[in-house]
């Protein structure tokens, strides 16, 4: 029972660093995305067809990554709360530069927000390999 924990234990981390690290959700090992890097302006959601491990095809249908805006969802609220607190709490020219670091944090993190979003949202849809010994 104890060897069952600790793999559960090592497969839940794994998992983690692949939605993180933006890797295959089947072989943890191929790239989602064609530019390495949680934040990246350019091409933000370029990805390959395929994975170059293990040949997964990343998008399983048309229209798959239109789930990823649910995934991404939470972490723009987790993001844009703080500000909309402060904007509440305060006043005068304080509502103005709540509203702005809000903006100025959507724009800084936008690409992480959509990548990380389509890395929960793929992990979510896939199963990785040997995941059944669990």
């Amino acid at each position: 029972m104890e060897a069952l924990f600790v793999y559960n234990k090592m497969f839940i981390q794994m998992g983690f660093k692949a939605v993180f690290g933006l890797k295959c959700p089947r072989c943890k090992k191929g790239d989602l995305f064609n530019k390495n890097g949680l934040i990246v302006y350019s091409d933000m959601l370029g990805m390959p067809e395929r994975c170059s491990s293990c040949e997964l095809k990343y998008e399983l249908e048309p229209g798959f990554w239109l789930g990823a805006l649910w995934t991404s969802y939470p972490l723009v609220i987790l993001l844009e709360m703080p500000f909309l607190i402060s904007a509440l709490i305060l006043d005068g020219v304080g509502v103005w530069i709540s509203f702005i670091g809000l903006v100025l944090a959507f724009l800084i993190a936008w690409p992480l927000l959509l990548r990380l979003g389509r890395s929960f949202w793929i992990h979510v849809n896939i199963r990785a390999e040997n995941e059944d010994l669990m």
